[in-house]
C-alpha cells in the first residue's frame, strides 16, 4: 500500500498548539505554567511526530483508533521494566 509520508509539524501547528496549551492549562488546571507555552507546544508536537513515525509502517490508516495502542504494545521493548 502506497501511503503518503507522515506529515511533520510546521510553524502553523506550533502556533495552534501554543494557543491551545495557553488556554487549557489555566482553564482546566487553574495553573499558569512556569515553562513558556511555545516550548511545551514544540515538545508535544515533537513527541506526536515521533510516535506517528514509529508506528506508521505497522499500522494501516484503515485500522480503528484502538489498534494504535495495540500496535504500540506490540512494538514495545520486551526488556523494558524487566529486572536483571
Amino acid at each position: 500500500m502506497n501511503k503518503p509520508p507522515v506529515p511533520t509539524a510546521g510553524p502553523a501547528d506550533l502556533d495552534a498548539m501554543q494557543a491551545a496549551l495557553a488556554g487549557t492549562a489555566e482553564r482546566l488546571h487553574h495553573i499558569v505554567s512556569r515553562t513558556e507555552s511555545v516550548r511545551i507546544a514544540a515538545e508535544v508536537l515533537r513527541l506526536n511526530d515521533a510516535v506517528q513515525t514509529a508506528v506508521e509502517p505497522h499500522l494501516p490508516c484503515s485500522d480503528p483508533p484502538g489498534a494504535y495502542l495495540h500496535a504500540l504494545v506490540a512494538l514495545a521493548d520486551s526488556t523494558n521494566g524487566v529486572a536483571a
